[in-house]
């Protein structure tokens, strides 16, 4: 397994951010990590690359290949960055220097992370700006962000988390600023670069559409929690958790790919926000927003395995994978 999170607590003083009790990533695969903002996806994803903020605490443990991160000193984990974990941020503008050319910033991980000569870094940097599909590398290599498009970007943003060929890829909504064009060429991209290069991709989002085309399992998280795992297809169309089946029928188009039956009819919402962090409640933290919810979901809820791959915590699930109800009575 190349990543494994066991009781990872990720907290702001005395509140808890995210607490997972497990969660794994084999080599080679596509996780989505999917769930409404203010869930903890990013706050997830960045602990794992050790980027949170410094007043951020993160305990438990994660182990990317078998190497421990947690706790971990600042010198150690940037030797990881770059070379064992890659990271594409959400805003490329903001993540490239604007004063620095595209070729220097591309080639800043191989400099630091390699014995590579200079002419062997200008090659691999040449050779990753034509692996990410940009046209002309020997001219975008001279050329400072501002004078590139928002796909461009990111597709430069992109070129940088794989130049040391690193193991596991980290997306954090890379395709949120940019227009459905450009997005599904994104999209398939990293799809395609995960299969060439062997690479683990774990993609975060809040579009389950977007996430069923990349990823081939999906973690659903909401207010900090894990509350449903399992394969892409199945969770999106079998869902078992009522914040998963609400997520999902609040995206027909998107995951249906049939828009034009939605003409003049009610989208379905989800009542309420996520509760903030220091203010969740005690049991299911959806109960609040939940129309199932009843007495017993302010008990914590406990993992129930369906099938070998899907688990999910809710004690008044929906339909089970043979299309019948379950009680939720535990």
């Amino acid at each position: 397994m190349l990543l494994q999170i066991r009781d990872l607590c990720v907290s702001a003083g005395p509140h808890e951010i995210v607490a997972i009790e497990g969660l794994d990533l084999p080599a080679g695969r596509r996780l989505g990590l999917v769930g409404e903002s203010g869930s903890g996806k990013t706050m997830t994803a960045m602990s794992i690359a050790g980027l949170q903020p410094p007043s951020i605490r993160v305990t438990g443990s994660i182990r990317l290949d078998g190497d421990e991160l947690v706790g971990l000193s600042d010198n150690r984990l940037a030797r990881i960055r770059g070379s064992e974990v890659g990271v594409v941020f959400q805003d490329p503008l903001r993540a490239l220097n604007p004063t620095m050319r595209i070729g220097r910033q591309v080639s800043e991980a191989l400099r630091i992370h390699s014995d590579l000569s200079r002419a062997e870094v200008r090659r691999r940097v040449l050779e990753v700006l034509l692996q990410v599909q940009l046209p002309q590398p020997e001219q975008i290599l001279r050329r400072y962000p501002h004078q590139l498009s928002g796909g461009q970007r990111q597709r430069v943003l992109i070129a940088t988390a794989i130049a040391c060929r690193p193991k596991l890829l980290i997306a954090d909504e890379p395709t949120t600023a940019l227009d459905v064009t450009v997005q599904k060429g994104i999209l398939e991209l990293l799809v395609r670069l995960s299969d060439e290069e062997g690479m683990a991709l774990l993609f975060v989002s809040h579009d389950l559409g977007v996430v069923r085309a990349v990823t081939e399992h999906i973690a659903v998280m909401y207010a900090g929690q894990l509350v449903e795992t399992g394969p892409a297809n199945d969770v999106i169309e079998r869902p078992h958790h009522r914040y998963t089946e609400a997520l999902v029928a609040a995206n027909p188009g998107q995951i249906g790919g049939n828009a034009g039956a939605l003409v003049g009819k009610r989208l379905r919402a989800i009542d309420g926000t996520v509760p903030a962090v220091g203010h969740y409640p005690s049991g299911c933290r959806f109960r609040g927003r939940c129309p199932h919810a009843t007495d017993c979901c302010a008990e914590d809820p406990e993992v129930v395995r369906v099938g070998l791959e899907r688990h999910h915590k809710c004690k008044h699930p929906a339909h089970t994978l043979l299309g019948q109800v379950d009680d939720g009575a535990r």
